[in-house]
């Protein structure tokens, strides 16, 4: 127990002294017509709230969600109150800056407390443009890998977020 809290004491000494904290809002964008072509035309979003440590080119985060928006041709538009922390996405990945563009890749879990969506293993690719001195911009495409095939391409996010 000793050297747990000694680890996690260093982890948070590391990231006050050499490290960035950022808060961002990140939409998750999925429509129909690019999962299947034949559906009804729908478009989900769904807004969380990132939390993302940064230690040089490396970050790690914790994202929830709290909103789904659905728009659709037959039912109309929808909006529902998600309860923030039924479902969490963690994640660990790198960036690589080109001035004041970066392009952006993890790796994370998305665990869902009490069933209401299955676990997966979610790859994220994408880029980010800084605002600024502390605001950021990034669109990053994602794919689950249990699901590659279908999943590759057809998912997008969109984040607005701020450094401290």
């Amino acid at each position: 127990m000793k050297k747990v809290l000694l680890s996690t004491l260093v982890i948070v000494v590391a990231v006050l002294a050499f490290g960035k904290f950022s808060l961002g809002a990140n939409s998750l964008i999925a429509a129909s017509y690019v999962i299947d072509p034949s559906a009804t035309p729908f478009v989900g979003v769904v807004e969380s709230i990132d939390a993302r440590v940064t230690l040089g080119m490396f970050h790690g985060g914790l994202m929830t969600p709290f909103m789904i928006f659905a728009f659709s041709s037959d039912m109309g538009s929808d909006m529902t109150a998600f309860p923030p922390g039924l479902v969490w996405y963690a994640y660990a990945g790198g960036h690589l800056p080109f001035g004041r563009m970066y392009a952006i890749g993890d790796l994370g879990v998305l665990v869902s407390l009490g069933g209401v969506l299955p676990n997966f293993v979610v790859l994220k690719v994408g880029g980010g443009m800084k605002l600024g001195m502390h605001g950021f911009v990034e669109f990053t495409t994602l794919a689950a890998l249990q699901d590659i095939g279908n999943t590759i391409g057809r998912l997008f996010t969109l984040e607005f977020g701020y450094t401290f």
